[in-house]
């Protein structure tokens, strides 16, 4: 599977800070099957008597955020201008193995696709996948259920879990319904159907929209305050204001008398895993510890709210000290869950809980395309290859379902490859022919 570096079993890490004369250094380390990993992106060093949000303001939040050029900015306005929800990506190449196109796309592709959609003022967005599974001279259409997706570091997990349940699906089938089997079989298409959930960004409900990701709200225990210990709206107004003051101002540096400790929220670039770090951390001059905070920022970097938490969440790389090194680490494995309903096992609960929210795939479905029928989306919005490394196009009219024979208003030669051409833009044919179906360009 090509998908980045996402283990089946929870990587068992440790988040250190190691302490010397004149520096402080971050790193990330894990232990995956019994072999000790040193993180080749989770790395920052600072001066000793620097705060720790110089280790994010420099290196982390700045490169984590995904900024849009004009001309994908001008694309992603012309969706919403257009209303379009519905998207394919094809590639006519795809015919050495089943699961190439459809991994490749789901690995990059489509996430980097609801990426995108998380932009100007979305909290939410749901989807389904469809892919076109070519099987000799037929075409058998399967398609996910919805999911929907609160937070955009969830946005890669959400589309792996859709993925490996849909060529679960795919494989069942064809070992109980077909002659062929998966080497036999290739997929050009996949559809992407999207519905975005906005906010005009001064509602009073705006704020409270923005979700956790799901890897923390899955923690043991929740990350939400009891009653009796949460801080007011006054207070909270209060602290947001000090925070984005002198963020803004001082670049991460803040006043000592600051008695809170702020949070701040990391993913790691190779094993995707979420970590909490420590932002401002204050001295404590009352009995009561300091009240915590997590900084939740936006797609883009820009901040969104500040979440209270009733403790530093597990598995964080929380707190400093004199000491050479300090460090948070799970101290052994999870244990292994299990689906109630159909019994699967997983050993990530936010997995599990993305197949439960998918109903253990009861919802997706299989169809197939009549041999004679032949379905043309015209006029469809191209969206950069570099962006989303096979062609996509958004789709900006019903489809057109004709029966082959039938007068077919484009230039078409179902013989060669990606040679539907049309006069106002790239056309989308999908079709029952033994010959490849084509797609695209202008």
């Amino acid at each position: 599977m090509p998908f980045d570096i996402m283990y089946d079993e929870e990587p068992i890490s440790s988040f250190v800070f190691t302490n010397e004369a004149t520096t402080q250094t971050f790193h990330h380390r894990w232990v995956a099957q019994g072999q000790l990993q040193e993180c080749p992106t989770c790395y920052s060093c600072i001066d000793a008597d620097e705060p720790p949000s110089q280790h994010w303001v420099r290196g982390g939040e700045s490169t984590q955020g995904l900024k849009l050029s004009k001309q994908q900015q001008a694309v992603l306005d012309i969706i919403e201008a257009r209303q379009i929800d519905t998207f394919f990506l094809c590639d006519e190449s795809a015919k050495d193995k089943l699961d190439h196109f459809m991994g490749e796309s789901c690995a990059r592709g489509v996430p980097e696709l609801l990426r995108w959609m998380f932009h100007n003022n979305t909290f939410s967005v749901e989807f389904n996948l469809a892919c076109y599974v070519n099987v000799m001279n037929q075409v058998l259409v399967f398609q996910s259920g919805n999911l929907r997706v609160d937070h955009h570091y969830d946005i890669e997990e959400c589309v792996s879990v859709v993925y490996e349940m849909l060529m679960q699906r795919i494989e069942n089938y064809l070992s109980c319904s077909s002659e062929y089997g998966l080497d036999e079989c290739s997929i050009t298409r996949i559809r992407v159907q999207v519905k975005r959930q906005r906010l005009d960004v001064d509602s009073p409900a705006m704020e409270s929209s923005f979700a956790l990701p799901l890897q923390l709200r899955q923690e043991e225990g929740g990350c939400n305050v009891s009653p009796s210990s949460s801080t007011s709206e006054a207070e909270l107004t209060s602290l947001k204001a000090a925070y984005l003051k002198h963020y803004r101002e001082c670049l991460g540096y803040f006043p000592p008398n600051m008695r809170v400790n702020l949070h701040g929220l990391q993913q790691c670039k190779t094993t995707k895993e979420l970590y909490v770090v420590p932002y401002h951390i204050s001295e404590t001059l009352q009995q009561l510890p300091n009240k915590n905070f997590l900084i939740l920022n936006n797609i883009m970097g820009q901040f969104q709210r500040l979440h209270e938490l009733p403790t530093p969440i597990m598995g964080s790389a929380l707190g400093q000290s004199s000491a050479s090194t300090t460090s948070s680490s799970p101290t052994s494995p999870p244990r292994p869950l299990q689906c109630r309903r159909c019994r699967t096992q997983f050993t990530r609960r936010s997995k599990l809980h993305i197949h439960q929210q998918l109903h253990c795939g009861q919802d997706f479905t299989v169809d197939s395309m009549h041999a004679d029928i032949v379905e043309i989306y015209e006029q469809c919005l191209p969206i950069s290859r570099n962006v989303f490394q096979y062609a996509c196009y958004g789709i900006t009219k019903p489809k057109t379902v004709m029966r082959k024979g039938q007068f077919v208003p484009i230039e078409c030669d179902w013989r060669s490859e990606s040679s539907v051409k049309v006069q106002h833009g790239p056309c989308v044919v999908i079709s029952n022919a033994q010959h490849s179906s084509p797609c695209k360009y202008f």
